[in-house]
This record gives C-alpha cells, structure tokens and sequence, in this order.
C-alpha cells in the first residue's frame, strides 16, 4: 500500500469502496467526462467496476479536500505499455480527475507533483511518467506543463472508444532521472 501524501491544501490517500458517492460524482459530471475522453451515460455497475479497476493500479489515490473529506479527485498510475505490448518496469502512464468546483485553483499540478516527488521513494525503478490528454484538453495540457512534464508529440491519434473514429491525442512525458 502506498503512503498517505499531504500538501499545504489537500491529502492524498489511496483510494477506498467507501468512496464510491464521490466517485460516481466525478465519472459522471459531464464537466469531468467529457475533457476525459469518457462516455456518458455511467451505469452504476460501470462506476463501481471502475473504482475497482482503479484501486488494482500500482498507484491509486484520491484527492480529498481536508475541510470537508470529500473525494474531489484521482490521481491514478497505471502500468505502460511499450510498443511491443509488454508492460515496462520502468515507468508509469497518469490519469487524473478533479471535480469542475475546484478546477483553476492549482490543485491538480500541487496533487501531481507531491506525487512526482513521493514516487522515487515508491518505486525506485521507475524513471519516466507518461501521460496523453485529448489535444482539446487545454486545462489538463496546463497541469502537465505546470508540472514539468514536456510535450513529445501533439498529432497522435488514438481511436474513441465511443465513435470508433480516430482522435488526436496530446503525449506527454515527466523524467524522474536524466
């Protein structure tokens, strides 16, 4: 299990059934869905298989507002894929959430930093963190940029799960170590 993180304004803690409200909230806000590349209408069974989905990740945490205990984000590390299909050892891809309310605080790139800084401790053999956003996502393309991650290509195009059709993608890398 990976350790609790804290920053000045959130907690970071591994995600749990209990917060199941919270994160059918965020898979479902067509605000959050949307950017995310998510289909909507989310059946509950589909919410809770992907909160179950998610806690299997190498890393899961929540995003929880402190004043409140509210999951109000997610910050996941999944395994990467390289080229041949095998999994790499060496690094990670990121997804993340955040409820619209707390969008243009700066709290995602004060999440995905304190979670750089905590990874080398957690998974020393990792060295590069990958992340794609839909090329229409210019808020989460902000957060990586905020976050040191640099551009490597913004023409990739990856099928829609919902259309079948191709959309252009953003990808994204962070280097734990040069």
């Amino acid at each position: 299990m990976h350790p609790e993180l804290t920053t000045p304004r959130l907690r970071l803690s591994p995600l749990t059934e209990s917060q199941l409200t919270d994160y059918r909230e965020l898979l479902t806000d067509p605000a959050v869905a949307g950017p995310a590349g998510l289909s909507l209408p989310v059946s509950t069974r589909r919410v809770t298989a992907s909160l179950a989905a998610d806690r299997q990740q190498p890393v899961h945490y929540g995003i929880v507002w402190p004043a409140t205990n509210r999951l109000i984000g997610t910050l996941i590390g999944y395994p990467h894929v390289e080229a041949t299909g095998a999994p790499s050892p060496r690094a990670l891809d990121v997804g993340y959430l955040l409820a619209p309310e707390f969008w243009g605080r700066g709290l995602m790139p004060e999440a995905l930093t304190a979670w750089l800084t905590a990874l080398p401790r957690q998974f020393p053999q990792v060295t590069t963190v990958w992340a794609t956003t839909l090329a229409t996502n210019t808020r989460s393309q902000r957060v990586l940029i905020k976050s040191a991650f640099e551009l490597i290509d913004d023409q990739m195009m990856a099928p829609n799960a919902v259309t079948w059709g191709l959309v252009r993608h953003c990808l994204y890398r962070y280097q734990l170590t040069e």
